[in-house]
């Protein structure tokens, strides 16, 4: 199965907005009351964009880049593919973990609190001292945010956080990537995922292997594999978007399953993916061959995908939900 591309870019780089006029990408979504809340990362003009041909994408010539500082910028739409951007960044720079980016948002809600997480980097983009973590800012409206910190294991590169938009068991939960799996981590509250206890991430992290969820099966993602969108609930399960790369560095979409009382458990986990880099957006920008799903929502029966492409653009995918877990179903693990 594949889904349906809307075949040319939702969101592009804005010659009006400074701001987002380099790279507009990597979108979370969150659909409620007949809109699509975007946020996306964006770039300014004028970065650098240098590519070693025997290094991954993404990686400078030499030293690292200090122009390339992502903010997180909103737009919205009624019917899910024109958008609408605002004017001004949403979440910038904002204070040492942040101040040279926010990049790769994902939207969830619990009770009437959006959450939304995000990569923060606290060095340079590329710089060899490490400076990758994961961050929350909430908010109740898409205008004002009022918190903003860092979450998740210190002292550890994290990435692709996102948390699950119910409490399962009365547990706060997220997903999050430290090379090359997908784990998952449990809170009592949402003052536990903000203000740890002391050794709550020092004890994760001594068996951080119990706590995976997603590990590389096959080809198409044997270098690392990375949480999407925010899971969506169905009746089958929690459909779980996330990326995979292979060891030639192209980004592509999978599927699976997690059970909805303890997503620890896949349930059915598709061996081929169901987006991939064929467009000329998606195969040529500033890192070629990669589509990144962060972003999908369910309006009358039918899934909607936000991915960013090639790092440059936003792009758009469909399928009706019936359909893709009929055939998800199909991959359905023997022993659960």
């Amino acid at each position: 199965m594949k889904l349906i591309k809307t075949g040319v870019p939702v969101l592009s780089p804005s010659k009006d907005l400074q701001w987002a006029s380099g790279a507009v990408f990597n979108p979370g979504a969150w659909y409620e009351h007949g809109k699509v809340h975007l946020l996306f990362r964006s770039i300014a003009k004028g970065y650098k964009s240098i590519k070693l041909t025997d290094s991954p994408p993404g990686e400078p010539e030499t030293g690292f880049d200090d122009s390339y500082v992502s903010t997180i910028g909103y737009a919205e739409s009624t019917d899910g593919v024109h958008f609408t951007l605002r004017d001004t960044p949403f979440i910038g720079p904002s204070a040492p973990f942040n101040a040279f980016g926010a990049e790769d948002p994902r939207i969830s809600k619990i009770d009437d609190l959006y959450l939304i997480t995000y990569t923060a980097l606290s060095r340079p983009a590329f710089d060899p001292v490490d400076g990758v973590r994961i961050a929350m800012a909430t908010t109740r409206d898409f205008k004002t945010i009022e918190s903003n910190t860092l979450v998740g294991p210190p002292n550890h590169r994290d990435k692709d956080a996102v948390i699950f938009p119910e409490r399962i068991k009365g547990k706060i939960v997220m997903l999050h990537r430290i090379v090359p799996d997908i784990q998952i981590m449990y809170f009592d509250s949402l003052e536990q995922l903000i203000n740890p206890p002391a050794g709550l991430w020092e004890d994760y992290m001594a068996s951080l292997d119990d706590h995976v969820v997603l590990s590389s099966e096959f080809g198409w993602e044997e270098k690392k594999v990375g949480a999407g969108p925010t899971p969506i609930r169905t009746d089958e399960g929690w459909l779980l978007i996330y990326h995979g790369v292979d060891m030639n560095h192209v980004y592509r979409m999978g599927v699976a399953l997690l059970d909805l009382e303890d997503p620890r458990v896949v349930i059915a986990r598709a061996n081929v993916p169901v987006l991939e880099p064929e467009l000329d957006f998606e195969l040529h920008g500033d890192v070629p061959n990669v589509v990144f799903p962060e972003g999908a929502v369910v309006i009358d029966g039918v899934l909607h995908v936000y991915y960013g492409a090639a790092d440059l653009v936003i792009g758009h995918a469909q399928v009706p939900m019936d359909e893709l877990l009929e055939w998800l179903l199909s991959f359905k693990k023997v022993s659960v």
